[in-house]
């Protein structure tokens, strides 16, 4: 004998939908509160209502005017992809998220013309209600595809659950639509509408999950370029300049590519503090580091060691085009100008260092000599360019 199919119970499905939105956007808007992100208050907000909505669907045998309790609860359920659309608009830099509701205001209208033309048919509510909502999660992945980055899981997560809460919610409306043209089938099809909204609820929750996961993503990726680079010239600071050097020159100990240092200072740089104030001199390092950059491969390193001291490794660079690099960047030092806040014009010269990893027994060994090969320079007249065998 076969088994009988398991009806799951829609009063227990009801319950526990609002239970759980209702949790979820308690917990948003925790978050909000500790955060202060507008992206959190947005999806609370969508996740009060949408639970409201289920609400409506429960309390629809205890109340009078059972017709109107569907519509209205559907309206609700229809708003939540509207504040799901505007929730990630917002969170991503999205100019104006009220054009979610605009984009979500056509479905509203049909939603509410079917109510009013079939006002006793909650049948047919429900098969426009769920196609409608289907195009709308259906629209959101495709904005999602389009609009944001897909490189992050959370991205990701949310365009896979928008894509099957679609096929889903189309299947509840088909569901509905059979019901609705053979109500002598809808017993054996009714089980489904349950089926479908137990799938739907577990997809909703995938994505209200997804918004933390992205903010707290996010947070730890700013906390660590806080951590990693220089504030005002945006170039690795020493620490971590250490850090991705130690890498590059374990790889030249391993494949005995030339690996060359420079070690940058610029000239006189107390002196125009000192006449020009701190705010020109952080200008001077700015345009300086910007200068730097400009000059640089791809696969090369930069870093602030501090002060008006930098420090660049060129991997697989022989001591012949190390030297071509640091002249032109010594001569393209002196091209450039800053204007101090007093209306001079401030000229920069730079003294660099130069060592070849070969010979080096360390990479600590290596920026040593580097850093001597620049005092050697200084020491010499500044402005120029000094190799480590002329500074032995």
């Amino acid at each position: 004998m076969a088994e009988p199919l398991f009806v799951p119970d829609l009063r227990t499905i009801l319950v526990m939908t609002i239970f759980v939105f209702a949790i979820q956007g308690f917990f948003l808007w925790q978050l909000y509160r500790i955060k202060r992100r507008p992206a959190f208050a947005l999806l609370a907000c969508g996740c009060a209502v949408f639970s409201a909505g289920f609400v409506g669907y429960f309390l629809r045998p205890f109340m009078g005017l059972n017709w109107l309790t569907v519509v209205v609860a559907n309206l609700l359920i229809l708003a939540y992809p509207v504040f799901l659309l505007a929730t990630l608009m917002q969170c991503h830099g999205i100019a104006r998220p009220i054009r979610a509701l605009w984009w979500g205001l056509p479905g509203i209208i049909v939603l509410l013309v079917v109510a009013v033309l079939y006002l006793r048919d909650n049948l047919l509510v429900v098969v426009v209600a769920s196609a409608i909502n289907g195009a709308f999660y259906l629209f959101i992945a495709a904005f999602v595809a389009r609009r944001l980055p897909l490189n992050e899981p959370s991205m990701r997560m949310t365009l896979v659950s928008n894509l099957l809460l679609a096929v889903v919610l189309f299947g509840r409306a088909g569901v509905a639509w059979v019901m609705y043209e053979n109500p002598q089938a809808a017993p054996a099809v009714a089980v489904w509408l349950s089926y479908t909204l137990m799938i739907a609820l577990f997809c909703l929750s995938a994505q209200i999950y997804g918004l933390p996961l992205q903010e707290f993503t996010r947070s730890e990726r700013t906390l660590e370029h806080l951590a990693s680079v220089d504030p005002l010239t945006e170039v690795l600071n020493r620490r971590s300049f250490f850090a991705k050097a130690q890498g590059l020159w374990q790889s030249h100990q391993s494949d005995g590519r030339p690996f060359s240092v420079l070690m940058l200072d610029l000239d006189r740089f107390k002196a125009i503090n000192d006449r020009h104030g701190h705010p020109t001199g952080d200008r001077v390092i700015v345009a300086f580091a910007r200068l730097l950059r400009d000059a640089m491969r791809h696969d090369d390193l930069l870093g602030r060691m501090g002060g008006e001291e930098f420090a660049i490794i060129l991997p697989g660079v022989a001591t012949a085009q190390a030297l071509e690099v640091a002249e032109r960047i010594r001569a393209a030092s002196e091209a450039v100008e800053v204007l101090s806040d007093d209306g001079f014009r401030v000229r920069l010269t730079v003294s660099i260092g130069l060592a070849l990893g070969d010979g080096a027994t360390s990479l600590d060994d290596l920026m040593k000599r580097a850093d001597a090969a620049l005092y050697q320079a200084k020491d010499q007249g500044r402005n120029r360019v000094v190799m480590v065998e002329q500074a032995a």
